[in-house]
């Protein structure tokens, strides 16, 4: 299984295996800092995104965004609420189906009014006026992938904090059915956080029994941008809880990793289960 992600980097798993002893953990994973939704999550504004890129061969875009987000022309667009917790609290089926009510009430020859994405999310960057957008068509993320005969899993994860269980599960069994010569593709919005998080637990699955979570982690940093997923946080950076609870559970699921290759035999849930019986 070759593998990369998008947007903004590609990356490509590396084929040397580091033979390092793997460091043992155990403790009761609990979600310590749940995110809130946020108070402007009823009215999220409308940013644009980046273009999606896909690659050659049998492949498989996971899509590990949980708030809102379609293409509009062609183009990639999301709703966005503070710390991009829009969606905080909606199932997956809700979220799914919100989707899908966007695209269809966005007739051919309707207006909306976008926003540039990094004025709107990032602290003093200069402003610049939004656009008005005639819309030709507009399509959901999965309704792109099918349409470039690649293989679509939708995964809802919040945006700086650790996927719940049942998105963990969900990944788990996505990660069974890859076809061997396949590509599988993570992103999320930045290609940062939430990509790098499921590239290491990818890693896991495929190499915890030969290699240590450090050098997964660390190799994992190595291919894109410098994201470590066990740096501690900044004291005093609102972050912190959630990614504290991240930290926790990047641990917990090498342990996890270790016992199921491969996410075989049990699902990440029953082997939680299975600790605490």
């Amino acid at each position: 299984m070759n593998l990369m992600s998008l947007p903004f980097a590609i990356r490509y798993v590396l084929s040397v295996l580091l033979l390092t002893p793997a460091a043992s953990f155990s403790a009761t994973l609990v979600q310590n800092n749940p995110p809130t939704r946020a108070a402007d999550a009823d009215s999220p504004v409308l940013i644009w995104d980046v273009d999606v890129k896909l690659a050659r061969g049998p492949a498989t875009v996971f899509d590990l965004r949980q708030e809102t987000h379609i293409f509009v022309n062609g183009l990639p667009v999301s709703w966005f609420a503070t710390n991009d917790w829009a969606n905080v609290g909606r199932t997956y089926n809700e979220i799914q189906a919100d989707e899908a009510a966007r695209v269809k009430s966005l007739k051919p020859g309707s207006k909306i009014v976008v926003h540039p994405g990094a004025a709107i999310k990032k602290p003093g960057v200069t402003s610049s006026a939004p656009e008005n957008v005639t819309v030709e068509h507009a399509s959901t993320e999965r309704d792109i992938v099918a349409a470039n005969n690649a293989a679509y899993v939708r995964l809802t994860v919040t945006d700086h904090a650790r996927p719940l269980d049942e998105e963990v599960d969900r990944f788990i069994l996505a990660v069974r059915t890859l076809p061997e010569n396949g590509w599988a593709h993570f992103h999320c919005e930045a290609g940062r956080g939430r990509t790098t998080t499921f590239l290491v637990l990818y890693d896991m699955l495929r190499n915890a029994n030969r290699v240590s979570l450090e050098d997964i982690a660390r190799r994992q940093q190595l291919l894109g941008y410098d994201y470590d997923v066990l740096r501690r946080p900044n004291p005093g950076d609102w972050k912190a809880p959630y990614t504290e609870d991240r930290i926790a559970f990047v641990r917990a699921f090498y342990e996890y990793a270790r016992a199921n290759p491969g996410g075989r035999p049990r699902l990440w849930s029953e082997w939680l289960k299975s600790r605490t019986d």
